[in-house]
């Protein structure tokens, strides 16, 4: 690894999944709260919102599925954000620890599946908006919101985390004056205020709406890390993940609940968009042209995000699959190489979401949640119990070093926790014979967590793994 290099050439970011030498570490905690609040204050959080409440569950009810949920999908999100600044690598290469040199490559594609889902959301949400306020086309905005995206990730770790400082600011304007009107009733027709006191409890809907917001926040973990390693070492562990859990909770639940809210007065409309324009639009045009703007300026943020980490990944199953050491070396170039094929990727995607939004999200967060959970459950079970936060980043990129090809308690986990999950889940168009009992809950969150994590570690204490000499340690 190459680590003598600067980390930037003419502004662009030019590190992909090399260590980041201590001499370039920088940044504060803190950062990680606007980071992650900026990018989290998405309009899809107050469309997809509507599911809940849509179907009939009372308000209150979505509102305790809503802020269960993002509480436990945080924990998840913010202990993988902890291990970025101790390591200094890129989240999913971390997974080779786990599962092996070239085993680590099942987790890695599962990743870029978890990044196509939710960058495809943030162009054809800003296409939808156009064109429900300026009638513009689509496909075209969402063709020009990935290339904006593009040259985003591009630059990388510092515009994103820059661009954050302003966009959370941005959003706690727009949005604080949008829930202002909304709680008012301000251009909505008829309120029916009714609907926030009927409604009763939905066992399926309530475990869906926990299911939706837990992989909401969880979602996050594979590309957490990320954003994080920049900081120095001696980075505090707890403050690193408070001040993740606080940004992606507090706005997460703020806009949930939102529309949540806004879904219930209008009557359960299923043009939850269209709501939020006519409310804004009670304002002033200028103002619905403001939160447009910003709404698009804030999807771009988390666009990026996802497709710098597919980016990195990308970089990591090539080398993985490789026999020998493949030396990474920080440039332009390599950076170039691995985010406009993913960025074509994730154009398509895009395209397919602009045709059914609602449906297609929340469907694809279903899958990606049973993929998602064993692996993070490994992750962190390996990080904070078996190793104690103690690796050898440069076996990590060793083919031949400590951690083999394919580490089979991590494979077995896996496997384990995907199979225990099924009869749990309901990806949509499937659901499982335990979540058909509960009416289309679904519980193989839950399952996930404590099946593979509890098979990793009782696989790797059984074996007495043993744990490298720490180069770099929690604190």
């Amino acid at each position: 690894m190459r680590t003598d290099e600067r980390s930037r050439s003419g502004g662009i970011e030019t590190h992909t999944i090399d260590f980041i030498p201590s001499t370039e570490r920088r940044g504060k905690p803190w950062h990680l709260f606007t980071l992650w609040f900026g990018a989290n204050s998405v309009i899809v959080s107050v469309v997809t919102a509507s599911i809940l409440v849509g179907g009939g569950m009372s308000f209150a009810w979505s509102v305790a599925a809503i802020v269960i949920g993002f509480a436990l999908g945080g924990f998840l999100a913010a202990f993988h954000s902890a291990q970025g600044p101790q390591l200094g690598i890129p989240q999913m290469i971390q997974s080779r620890a786990q599962f092996g040199y070239v085993g680590g490559v099942v987790p890695m594609i599962i990743a870029e599946i978890n990044y196509l889902v939710f960058f495809a959301a943030a162009p054809a949400i800003c296409g939808l908006l156009a064109n429900a306020v300026w009638g513009w086309n689509v496909y075209l905005v969402a063709v020009v919101v990935t290339a904006i995206t593009f040259v985003v990730a591009l630059f990388g770790y510092d515009l994103s985390h820059r661009l954050a400082k302003y966009l959370s600011v941005a959003s706690v304007v727009v949005f604080g004056i949008l829930t202002i009107l909304v709680l008012s009733h301000s251009g909505i027709d008829h309120p029916t205020t009714h609907n926030l006191h009927t409604g009763g409890f939905q066992t399926g809907l309530f475990l869906t709406g926990i299911a939706v917001t837990f992989v909401y926040a969880a979602g996050y973990a594979p590309y957490i890390a990320d954003y994080s390693r920049y900081l120095p070492e001696s980075t505090s562990t707890r403050a690193t993940a408070w001040w993740t859990y606080a940004g992606i909770v507090i706005s997460g639940i703020w806009l949930f609940v939102l529309g949540a809210y806004l879904t219930t007065v209008t009557g359960f409309g299923v043009d939850t968009l269209g709501s939020v324009v006519q409310v804004s639009d009670s304002f002033s045009k200028a103002f619905t042209a403001l939160l447009v703007i910003v709404v698009m300026g804030i999807q771009v943020l988390q666009g990026s995000l996802s497709m710098y980490a597919g980016g990195n990944t990308a970089i990591s199953i090539a080398t993985s699959l490789r026999r020998t050491v493949a030396p990474v070396e920080a440039s332009l170039r390599t950076r170039l190489w691995s985010l406009v094929p993913f960025a074509l990727v994730c154009l398509v995607a895009t395209i397919a979401y602009s045709k059914s939004f609602t449906s297609a999200f929340t469907d694809a967060l279903g899958v990606v949640l049973i993929l998602l959970i064993p692996w993070s459950a490994i992750n962190l079970a390996d990080f904070y119990f078996v190793r104690d936060g103690h690796y050898d980043v440069e076996a990590i990129f060793d083919p031949n070093g400590e951690y083999g090809r394919v580490n089979v308690a991590g494979a077995i986990s896996f496997l384990l926790g995907f199979v225990v999950e099924l009869p749990f889940a309901n990806l949509g168009f499937w659901a499982g014979p335990v979540a058909h009992k509960l009416d289309g809950g679904d519980l193989s969150w839950l399952v996930g967590i404590v099946v593979s994590g509890a098979c990793y570690l009782f696989m790797t204490r059984t074996a007495r793994v043993a744990v490298s000499t720490p180069e770099v340690s929690t604190r």
